[in-house]
């Protein structure tokens, strides 16, 4: 939301303009210099079914995320959550509720699988962006609930990866390899609490239908 009202004044003027430049869909990498998509090869690498096929899996796991894991500390279904948010309610004892569930684990374990997620999904990734995940990594394959030599051994071939210059078959499939591992990893570690959340979900649910 606050996003979309940064956004106003300039969809106002150019709405076209803005949304092109500010996601640029039809933007063409170089394969040469690309860290985790090396591996694919520069035919399909460049082509817009590829770039297509990339944002529906980025958006298809936001949502799957979402609805599994994101609203677990609401203790309700999305669309009452929704309708919540929509309807603007004041504070209350439910609100109060829902914030002290939201822990500081929770809140680091969901920027950093979304932002793990935008890099799994990024058409081309360079070198740069190793800096968003090299110390992340260590927390996710935590909460993921790896054993601890899986964990060190994961996060030593994520580094490895990275560390090859210029990018191989070999290296950039380490990577987007890694990656994926790792988002499946905390989507399934957590899943314990996902399904308490869904059980105090059900347990209000049935409690109102009886008074």
């Amino acid at each position: 939301m606050e996003q979309f009202l940064i956004g106003l004044p300039f969809l106002r003027a150019n709405a076209k303009g803005y949304l092109s430049r500010a996601f640029e869909f039809t933007r063409q990498f170089l394969h040469k210099w690309t860290v985790n998509w090396r591996f694919v090869s520069e035919e399909a690498f460049l082509s817009k079914s590829f770039a297509l096929a990339l944002l529906i899996l980025h958006l298809s796991l936001l949502i799957l995320l979402l609805v599994t894991r994101w609203t677990t500390p609401s203790q309700r279904s999305l669309s009452n959550l929704i309708r919540t948010m929509l309807l603007q309610e004041p504070p209350g004892t439910i609100q109060r509720d829902m914030a002290r569930r939201v822990t500081s684990e929770f809140v680091l374990t969901t920027i950093l699988t979304a932002n793990a997620i935008g890099m799994l999904c990024a058409r081309s990734l360079h070198y740069q962006f190793y800096s968003w995940i090299a110390w992340a990594t260590p927390f996710l394959l935590w909460r993921a609930g790896f054993h601890p030599v899986l964990q060190y051994a994961l996060w030593a071939a994520q580094e490895w990866a990275w560390n090859v210059y210029p990018s191989t078959r070999a290296s950039s499939m380490v990577v987007v390899g890694v990656l994926a591992v790792t988002v499946v990893g905390v989507w399934w570690g957590t899943r314990r609490e996902d399904e308490v959340g869904r059980k105090k979900v059900g347990s209000r649910a049935k409690h109102q239908h009886d008074e």
